[in-house]
């Protein structure tokens, strides 16, 4: 189980709850099981996935504007 609260803030959780269409209690919850990642920026993101137009192997991301992305991978 990872510490969600040096990863991501409860406010960035409710900002991005819409684009995953999850409540921030159940995108804590998956954070926490390693099924949602939190980068600190655009740059882990890529390192990781590279840079495509789409990402077949997530089920959506999301780019907040400090640099953090989120990401559920299906």
């Amino acid at each position: 189980m990872k510490d969600v609260a040096n990863a991501i803030h409860i406010g960035e959780l409710i900002a991005v709850s819409r684009v995953f269409q999850l409540n921030p209690y159940k995108m804590i919850t998956l954070i926490e099981n390693g099924l949602m990642e939190v980068f600190e920026s655009k740059e882990g993101f890529l390192n990781k996935y590279g840079k495509k137009e789409t990402y077949e192997e997530l089920e959506d991301w999301c780019e907040l504007n400090n640099g953090k992305v989120i990401t559920k991978p299906k």
